[in-house]
């Protein structure tokens, strides 16, 4: 949930670095921001209800994989609308499943090992609210003082997303 959500938001900072860059005009940037959308949508009508019929983890197993790839096409792609729709697109897919089932996912768990009311609920709102923040501040950082801005802040979340995959 924490990686789907941090991939979710890091394009948002960079967004005055793609329209610097003078590849991009106003308006695509800014309908990037749309095609998000197209991905979390989806994801969300469609993942909660086949995870009850399905099950939480195996609609779970795609959302770090989408997050990665959706990481991965905004890294290789600076310069091209087409792949970075396409890179936001995936990342909206991977947070759709996650808010979805992810946080049912954690809710039951909780309820599982036998803790409180809530608790589940917390967690995920918790783990959205971190994966926001803390991938927005840092693909932020990385874009301005680290090297290759237009790839390093997105090979951070390749990388969680790799992690989480592992751990799923």
């Amino acid at each position: 949930v924490f990686t789907a959500a941090w991939g979710g938001n890091e394009f948002t900072p960079l967004l005055v670095m793609y329209r610097q860059q003078g590849e991009l005009s106003a308006v695509a940037v800014d309908s990037l921001l749309f095609t998000y959308v197209l991905g979390i949508v989806p994801a969300l009508l469609i993942g909660g209800p086949l995870s009850d019929r399905l099950g939480r983890r195996p609609l779970m197993l795609p959302a770090p994989v989408f997050a990665g790839l959706g990481s991965l096409l905004l890294a290789v792609g600076p310069q091209s609308l087409a792949l970075l729709s396409a890179g936001r697109v995936a990342s909206g897919v991977a947070l759709g499943l996650s808010m979805a089932v992810g946080g049912s996912w954690l809710a039951e768990i909780s309820r599982r090992n036998g803790e409180a009311a809530g608790v589940g609920a917390r967690r995920a709102a918790m783990s959205l609210t971190a994966g926001f923040g803390v991938g927005a501040g840092v693909a932020g950082v990385l874009a301005q003082w680290g090297p290759w801005p237009t790839v390093t802040p997105y090979a951070v979340n390749i990388v969680l997303a790799v992690i989480a995959m592992v751990a799923l």
